[in-house]
């Protein structure tokens, strides 16, 4: 650490994001898992270990591509109560340090800390991995920093260093920056101090940079800017003609500026559920039941949270891996079971049209908002009928598990599938949702 930095005290928003999350959680549960290299998924990638890693193997990659990078690669389908657990168990370890905390998604958390000097940060670094090492079973790299985005980039670096320490090679430091918590055990804690921010953000790719990717990536490469500083030193003009209103969102993201506040408490704007099958099939009576089970998860997952769904989709993969969609937008948020179930299958036969087996189904409740009390003059006795019996429902379920009131179309899933109390033992890509 440069000299005359070790003093600072600020109140830095902390990054974690787990490592390898899928297959760390699969090598926890697993003894026979663990030292070897794990991919989790089905078709694709979605999370590897870092035994994987080293061999070239990355999130997104086709698993055939995969195995012949990796001729010893375990493949397990995953399960995504499992992983749920954990990341709720993270999220309460973190509310026990902060009461201000962001759950961006299972396995990626900000947290806002009081004003603290380097000995505090080292504490809570320290004390908060070790916590959730011996509570949950997984190991998380943290960043620091004065915004999301630092934070964020931070606990990229953090992992960087990590796997240049494994491989025994040199990793970048960038000044400004102050290392904490190093073990033999743990990635190492970035912390980017006050005022470093745009030399800290300048030497990173551009990919770094929130909202990019690659299509974003690609737009810059035509005009052969690679790095964050090359972004700030570009008109203004240029960006918003590239990105239209995004173009100052990113001028202030590559000076290392980030305004967006951290957010404690926000209702989803879609739910899914989709389930894989191997192999493809079309049995149509099968299909029909699996959708109704998938929507009844959404629906019974939306009615918990005291939502209603303004945009019912319908996402299908053929066996050539060819997606097909549709949608059907209501004129009024609806939370109604029967309406619901009705236009779902209605748009499966409409959307099922080539002569091909799927071998992905999947349905989203989307544009989500509060479900409203009614506002007519006179009560619809049928539709307050609905409501009780759908109340009724999910108390069961609440205290019984979710097979505890299943649909009749389900006594055709059971012929196939095994189940517990609270869900079929459904085939995704990565989860089983």
């Amino acid at each position: 650490m440069p000299p005359g930095l070790h003093h600072l005290e600020f109140s830095p928003i902390v990054h974690l994001d787990v490592d390898a999350f899928f297959a760390s959680i699969e090598q926890r549960d697993d003894p026979k898992l663990k030292g070897i290299p794990v991919a989790v998924g089905t078709g694709v990638v979605a999370s590897c270990s870092y035994e994987a890693k080293r061999d070239g193997i990355k999130t997104g990659m086709r698993l055939s591509e995969a195995r012949q990078l990796c001729k010893s690669l375990r493949v397990v389908p995953g399960d995504h109560r499992r992983y749920e657990i954990a990341g709720r168990q993270i999220l309460g370890i973190c509310k026990e340090h902060s009461s201000a905390v962001e759950m961006a998604s299972l396995d990626d958390l900000y947290m806002q800390l009081a004003q603290t000097g380097p000995a505090e940060r080292q504490q809570i670094a320290t004390a908060l991995r070790e916590q959730i090492f011996q509570e949950v079973g997984l190991k998380v790299s943290m960043g620091m920093g004065n915004n999301k985005m630092i934070a964020n980039v931070a606990t990229h670096h953090a992992k960087e260093l990590r796997i240049s320490s494994q491989r025994k090679t040199s990793s970048r430091w960038i000044p400004g920056t102050s290392i904490l918590a190093e073990t033999k055990h743990f990635s190492p804690v970035v912390a980017v101090l006050p005022g470093n921010e745009k030399n800290y953000i300048s030497p990173w790719p551009v990919e770094i940079l929130p909202t990019v990717g690659s299509v974003g990536k690609e737009k810059f490469m035509r005009l052969n800017v690679t790095r964050v500083a090359e972004v700030a030193a570009l008109p203004l003009e240029v960006l918003c003609a590239m990105f239209q209103k995004r173009g100052p969102i990113l001028r202030n993201y590559s000076l290392g500026n980030d305004s967006r506040p951290l957010l404690t408490s926000r209702n989803p704007d879609s739910i899914s559920r989709c389930t894989s099958f191997n192999p493809p099939t079309a049995d149509q009576a099968f299909l029909d039941a699996m959708l109704a089970h998938l929507l009844e998860r959404a629906i019974s997952w939306m009615r918990f949270n005291k939502l209603a769904t303004r945009c019912l989709k319908i996402h299908l993969r053929y066996g050539d891996l060819k997606d097909a969609h549709n949608h059907l937008n209501f004129k009024t948020a609806c939370d109604s079971d029967t309406l619901l179930h009705q236009v779902a299958k209605e748009k499966l036969i409409s959307l099922f049209t080539r002569r091909l087996p799927l071998r992905l189904l999947g349905v989203e409740l989307a544009q989500l908002e509060p479900a409203s009390a009614s506002n007519l003059l006179f009560i619809d006795p049928e539709k307050e009928r609905a409501d009780r019996l759908a109340k009724c429902k999910e108390d069961i379920r609440s205290r019984f598990g979710f097979m505890a009131v299943t649909l009749g179309s389900s006594l055709v899933l059971a012929k196939d599938l095994s189940h517990d109390r609270d869900n079929f033992k459904l085939r995704t890509p990565c989860l089983t949702r």
